[in-house]
């Protein structure tokens, strides 16, 4: 294993709780070297551009100058879990709308029968049993989506002292005013600062006048988004892409890592997205697809040929891609926009 795929087996098996991220220089003499940091501290590198010197200065998000060269900044996220305790019809159609949304979907019921219906309605896991016991068992991460809808509201006091207790991106608990404003008041008598008390999201989800069990749900995954979206800063790496990278090639095989670095405009993917090419003709990932994602792969095939025929070439270096409005519009988008894309030889 060279040092590339240890730096990524690292990212893979990395602790999930610590702040994370990725450096990579863009250009220049060092361009390709690349250390993984871990609550501020380089953990391994390749290369030596990275040093305990600069160590400080790996913070942030996206392109910034360290010792005069240019750096990308990729905090690593996980993928978002969203833990619901109570299984009952809401939580039902809250499973499926979830689902669509790239979260990872747990189920916490203390009813066997309503565990096994949140199974079948899609739930990545369900556990059955006291609502505080097993949640001391979800693994912590601030990357956790808490919502609370037992039965008739039961549990939720106790499953808000144990999720309070977490690390989270949000707590949200079903309710009416006046209960949840107990419930706050609730949480600071027991020893809870009164700013954690008033993060709860109770009432529960954005206000569209919703009635039924579907529409509910709706309102409460629609408000857990746009807490996602507004909260944020990292990006959560694809999990077959991270698979990839973290082992060596087969015989024969060259890949190329392509991640935006830099996005203007509506291109429809963010910075730290990225993609693998082999030359074996596999992709995994995505940037975007479209016409800049084939720009791309085009690019990627370009090195490979150099590589075979022994052509001089940066092993890593960065290609402007532009979306014009025509080509926009003819992959149904609204506007064009520009991405740049670093290529980097694995």
């Amino acid at each position: 294993m060279d040092k590339m795929e240890q730096i990524y087996a690292c990212v893979r098996d990395r602790d999930r709780s610590k702040n994370a991220l990725l450096a990579t220089v863009t250009e220049g003499a060092a361009a390709g070297e690349k250390a993984y940091v871990e609550d501020g501290m380089i953990q391994i590198q390749k290369g030596t551009f990275f040093t305990e010197e600069n160590e400080k200065n790996l913070q942030g998000k996206g392109l910034m100058k360290i010792n005069g060269q240019e750096v990308f900044l990729q905090p690593l996220g996980n993928p978002s879990k969203l833990i619901i305790c109570g299984g009952g019809h809401v939580s039902q159609a809250l499973v499926k709308m979830a689902g669509l949304l790239d979260f990872e979907i747990t189920v916490l019921e203390d009813r066997p029968l309503f565990a096994e219906t949140a199974r079948r309605e899609g739930a990545d896991q369900v556990f059955c049993g006291d609502y505080r016991e097993l949640l001391q068992q979800i693994p912590d991460s601030s990357d956790n989506y808490f919502v609370c809808m037992t039965r008739g509201h039961r549990f939720d006091r106790d499953c808000l002292l144990e999720i309070l207790k977490k690390p989270h991106a949000y707590v949200g608990m079903m309710g009416s005013r006046k209960r949840s404003f107990l419930m706050k008041k609730d949480m600071v008598q027991e020893g809870f600062s009164e700013e954690l008390a008033e993060s709860l999201h109770a009432p529960i989800g954005l206000s569209i006048g919703a009635q039924t069990p579907a529409e509910i749900a709706l309102s409460v995954i629609s408000e857990i988004v746009k807490v996602r979206s507004e909260q944020s800063k990292e990006t959560a790496l694809d999990e077959q892409v991270l698979e990839i990278l973290s082992r060596p090639p087969e015989p024969g095989e060259q890949r190329i890592l392509c991640t935006i670095i830099e996005k203007h405009g509506s291109a429809p993917r963010s910075a730290g997205t990225q993609m693998v090419v082999t030359s074996m003709n596999q992709i995994t990932g995505t940037i975007g697809g479209g016409c800049t994602e084939a720009e791309v792969i085009t690019a990627c095939r370009e090195h490979f040929y150099k590589l075979r025929e022994q052509i001089p070439h940066p092993t890593c270096e960065k290609r402007q891609i532009r979306m014009s409005t025509d080509n926009a519009e003819e992959e149904g988008m609204v506007c064009g926009g520009t991405i740049v894309v670093l290529l980097e030889e694995i």
